[in-house]
C-alpha cells in the first residue's frame, strides 16, 4: 500500500528548499526524500564550508598589505572548529525536524522512480501527482591513468580536512580550483594546479584570469596551464603525477576540480520514460520535464549555481 502525496520531491538542497517551502505555504502535502543531508553541497561541502576556509587567511593578507597594521597568525585549529560550526557537524537532525514541523513528510533514503507517480524509498512506496527531480550534480572524474589507485580528494574531502596536506596537485582551474589551490597553499601546502587550457578560469575574459593567476602565483602557487595530467602512481615518497609534457609532480594528494555532471543515474527516469542528455534534464520554461515530472538546480545541466536552483524553484 502506498502513501499518497501532491509533490514528492527528490533532494533538498537550495532549489528544492525552495519547492517544498512554496508547496507547503501553498498548502500541498509534500514529501521530501534526501539520501545525504538536507541543505545539500553548498551547506555542508561546497559554498558555506570553502568561504570559511578561505575567509582566516585572506583577513590575514589583507592586514599584511596594510601600512601600520601586524600581520596576524593563522590558528588552524580555531579554523577547523568554526568550520564545524558553520556547517552543524555534518548533522541535519535540526532541519529534518524543522521540515516535519513545518508540514513535510521526511524520508532519509535512496529514492527512486518505479513509475510514473511513483516512487519508492527503501521498500516505502510514494506515490503523487507530481515528482520533482533536485538531486544535484556530482564531480567529474577525469580519465587518469592509476587515479583508482591514489589517495584522490573531490570538494567535499577538500573542504572537510582536518589536516593541510604537505604537496598538493589539483586538477582543473576553474573557481572550484583556484578555490580550494588557494587555501591550501596559503595554510601551508605546496600546491600545483593543472589546467588543460591556456588559462585559469577560461570561460572568463583573458583579463580575470591574468590578474588570478598574479594572485595565486604570489601565493606561491605552481600554476601549469594548457597540460594534462595522464597518469598518477604511488612511490615510497607519496604519489607521482605525470603530465602530457613528461613532468612529474610529486604530491600527497591530487584534488579534483574538472567540473561536475547532473545526478541523474539510478533515481529511475528510464521508467518514466525519461531519457536524458548528457548535461541533464532538458525543462521547459517552467521547469517540466513531462506531465507530472519537474527538474530543477543542477540536475537540469543550466548553470550550476546555487542562485540559479533558488530562482528555478520560484519559476
Amino acid at each position: 500500500m502506498a502513501d499518497r502525496f501532491d509533490v514528492i520531491i527528490l533532494g533538498l538542497g537550495p532549489g528544492g528548499e525552495v519547492a517544498a517551502g512554496r508547496l507547503l505555504k501553498g498548502g500541498r502535502k509534500v514529501a521530501i526524500v534526501e539520501r545525504e543531508l538536507l541543505g545539500g553541497e553548498c551547506a555542508y561541502w561546497a559554498c558555506i564550508p570553502s568561504k570559511t576556509l578561505l575567509r582566516p587567511p585572506e583577513a590575514r593578507n589583507g592586514a599584511a598589505r596594510a601600512a601600520g597594521v601586524g600581520t596576524p597568525s593563522l590558528d588552524w585549529a580555531d579554523t577547523v572548529a568554526y568550520r564545524d560550526y558553520m556547517i552543524r557537524h555534518l548533522d541535519d537532525s535540526e532541519q529534518v525536524r524543522s521540515w516535519q514541523a513545518s508540514g513535510a513528510t521526511v524520508l532519509k533514503g535512496s529514492g527512486r522512480i518505479v513509475s510514473r507517480g511513483a516512487v519508492e524509498v527503501d521498500g516505502r512506496r510514494l506515490e503523487a501527482e507530481h515528482i520533482v527531480v533536485a538531486t544535484g550534480s556530482e564531480p567529474v572524474k577525469p580519465a587518469v591513468d592509476g587515479l583508482d589507485d591514489v589517495e584522490v580528494w573531490t570538494n567535499r574531502e577538500a573542504t572537510t580536512l582536518k589536516s593541510v596536506p604537505g604537496r598538493a596537485v589539483l586538477i582543473g582551474g576553474s573557481a572550484v580550483g583556484i578555490e580550494l589551490g588557494q587555501m591550501l597553499a596559503r595554510f601551508g601546502s605546496q600546491v600545483t594546479i593543472v589546467q588543460r587550457a591556456e588559462r585559469l578560469i577560461n570561460r572568463e575574459d583573458p583579463r580575470v584570469a591574468e590578474l588570478i593567476e598574479r594572485v595565486l602565483r604570489e601565493d606561491g602557487l605552481d600554476l601549469r596551464t594548457g597540460r594534462t595530467v595522464v597518469k598518477a602512481h604511488r612511490d615510497a615518497g607519496g604519489t607521482v603525477v605525470e603530465l602530457d609534457d613528461g613532468a612529474r609532480l610529486e604530491a600527497d594528494v591530487i584534488v579534483i576540480g574538472a567540473g561536475r555532471a547532473p545526478r541523474i543515474h539510478g533515481i529511475g527516469l528510464e521508467t518514466a520514460g525519461i531519457q536524458p542528455n548528457a548535461r541533464g534534464l532538458t525543462v521547459d520554461s517552467q521547469c517540466r520535464v513531462t506531465d507530472g515530472l519537474w527538474a530543477l538546480g543542477d540536475v537540469t545541466g543550466i548553470q550550476l549555481l546555487t542562485h540559479v536552483a533558488m530562482y528555478q524553484a520560484r519559476s
